[in-house]
């Protein structure tokens, strides 16, 4: 039996941990439906005939437990495969801002990691509920006289 090693950079999760917004040229834009995410690019459907040669910028709201990010990313698209009614783009982000790419990794993983220690409570038992609470940082303003 051969194994499959994982090529990626980035760990790849599914479309309840965000909603985006797509526009060619900033002014228009258009909500998207994700199939899957990570840092380093997005997969999604779309009934549009979307160019391969232009830029893409993608507005990206992550949902992380309490919180949520909002994030900006310019990307392009690199494969496109073609169904009855809908086409579906890979895009790669470009000219990453490597502050919201590591936020939106950790925020990934963190989705990951809890949705794979999460287990249903036994049957006979009342139930033991888990919360993670993770603390934003704040940041800290400096008053020059």
């Amino acid at each position: 039996m051969s194994q499959v090693s994982e090529k990626r950079k980035y760990q790849r999760c599914g479309n309840a941990v965000c909603k985006i917004m797509m526009s060619d040229d900033k002014k228009n834009w258009q909500e998207i439906d994700v199939c899957d995410i990570s840092a380093g690019g997005l997969k999604f459907t779309s009934t549009n005939d979307l160019a391969s040669e232009n830029s893409y910028y993608f507005d990206i709201v992550v949902y992380n437990m309490l919180s949520e990010f909002d994030m900006k990313f310019e990307g392009e698209l690199i494969r496109k495969e073609e169904n009855c009614n809908e086409n579906t783009y890979a895009a790669k982000f470009i000219n990453v801002n490597k502050y919201n790419q590591i936020q939106l990794d950790e925020v990934i993983e963190s989705r990951i990691t809890v949705s794979k220690q999460t287990q249903p409570a036994p049957s006979n038992e009342e139930g033991v509920y888990t919360f993670f609470l993770i603390p934003r940082m704040r940041s800290r303003r400096i008053k020059l006289y």
